[in-house]
């Protein structure tokens, strides 16, 4: 049995860029800052991990997206992972994740592009994290 499904809180990094296929639906690719609090530095501060994830939507997602949603619009998405992979122009091979989105939903009103963070509880500073 397999699962592939994502869920995503985070602000947009840029203004999503929509395009539409041959066949007249719309493709939106847009990304997302994913902030994560992993503890506190030698000074007490929160130290903040900051994930960039690219997604890429379809249809009425992508226009709706496109029409609503700017850079540093607070975003809640959910999606599947995908492996992205191709050739350049000098024959040099890339591969990147990438989230496909099923689902999203906008998070709060205007927050002047100021990100969102995830207030998880912070681990003991004593307790090793297991990986």
């Amino acid at each position: 049995m397999n699962f592939n499904r994502i869920t995503l809180m985070g602000n947009l990094t840029r203004d999503p860029e929509l395009r539409y296929t041959p066949s007249n639906i719309g493709v939106a690719t847009l990304g997302l800052a994913v902030n994560t609090i992993v503890g506190k530095d030698a000074d007490g501060n929160k130290k903040t991990e900051v994930l960039f994830v690219d997604i890429t939507a379809f249809g009425k997602q992508a226009e709706t997206i496109a029409q609503y949603c700017k850079k540093g619009t607070p975003l809640f998405i959910e999606g599947r992972l995908r492996l992205r992979s191709w050739e350049d122009k000098n024959g040099v091979k890339h591969s990147k994740h990438e989230v496909i989105l099923s689902a999203f939903q906008l998070i709060g009103g205007n927050n002047n592009g100021k990100g969102i963070e995830n207030d998880l509880p912070l681990p003991p500073d004593d307790e090793d994290v297991p990986f």
